[in-house]
């Protein structure tokens, strides 16, 4: 009977733990999967071809078994001439030319993509891009429908993971925003029951932003005077700078991208989390072009050792 070898995928996952010095947890956040999943894959492998690859010390991996250190150097061959037969794949079928279209939020595309996007670009200067700008609640319609290519929508997205592929590029929180005048001003962190009542200015239902404030608010008893909605988010700032009984929420990395004295941001205790994921529709086969930018974009917000 034939042993079931593991796959490219699985391969990557193999000398990904290697290089990272044994490291699970490192191992799974370069690779975005979890380490549960990491170690099952291990123990899978080793039980189903009866034969250890790792030592181990306190249930602890530690290092690499003989047989371990073959399959180590034979892992990278295959991986190394697995990626040359997609650069030459690439390279035959001119991937590298053609037209995708990307949803991105607006305050996404200002706060997380401001360098990431341009660079993309101008190294593929044969790509016609297509940005969609839109607010993530309805650029999930823009996916499903296949209006889009790639989507770029906040977690939890709640579409099935059976209909698209969602990994995380970007973590942060939400946080408020408010005018130096404002009574809350002297407070260095904000509770939910700080809110309750306060005048509000928030983004409007084309925004996820919008619903999982509405269900945080819900969650915590407060409810705040919302006097406004907009699909701007720096529409929202101004709002604020200039009125000094107004608030709004927005992500935190805002505050780090636009300095002034004109607002102040303040923590939230129990924040809402902030997860940008990168998005696609689940399908049999996907372009070169398709592959290659979801592959590009992974890359850039990967992070460094």
């Amino acid at each position: 009977m034939g042993m079931k070898m593991m796959d490219i995928r699985h391969l990557r996952y193999f000398v990904s733990i290697v290089d990272n010095d044994f490291n699970l947890s490192r191992a799974s956040q370069n690779l975005y999967v979890s380490q549960p999943a990491l170690s099952m894959m291990i123990t899978e492998f080793e039980n189903r071809e009866n034969i250890q690859i790792f030592k181990r010390a306190s249930g602890k991996i530690i290092g690499l078994t003989f047989a371990g250190e073959n399959y180590y150097r034979d892992a990278k061959e295959v991986i190394k001439r697995y990626n040359d037969m997609r650069t030459n794949l690439y390279k035959s079928k001119d991937c590298k030319k053609g037209t995708i279209t990307i949803g991105i939020p607006p305050l996404v595309l200002s706060a997380v993509f401001s360098s990431v996007l341009p660079n993309l670009i101008l190294k593929n200067p044969d790509i016609n891009f297509i940005i969609k700008e839109i607010g993530a609640y309805a650029l999930k319609s823009e996916l499903l429908l296949d209006k889009v290519d790639l989507a770029v929508l906040l977690y939890p997205e709640r579409i099935s993971k059976n209909i698209i592929d969602s990994i995380e590029i970007h973590s942060s929180e939400l946080a408020l925003f408010l005018s130096p005048k404002h009574v809350l001003a002297k407070k260095q962190q904000i509770t939910w029951a700080d809110l309750h009542h306060q005048k509000m200015a928030i983004f409007d239902q084309t925004f996820m932003i919008h619903h999982h404030l509405k269900e945080a608010f819900e969650r915590n008893n407060c409810y705040p005077d919302i006097v406004l909605d907009s699909s701007c988010w720096d529409f929202l700032l101004s709002a604020v700078k200039t009125n000094k009984e107004l608030l709004t929420i927005l992500p935190l990395p805002m505050a780090e991208l636009y300095h002034s004295k004109e607002f102040l941001c303040r923590k939230i205790e129990s924040p809402v989390p902030w997860k940008v994921t990168l998005c696609r529709q689940r399908k049999t086969v996907y372009t070169h072009l398709e592959e290659y930018i979801f592959d590009k974009l992974l890359e850039a917000f990967r992070p460094t050792k």
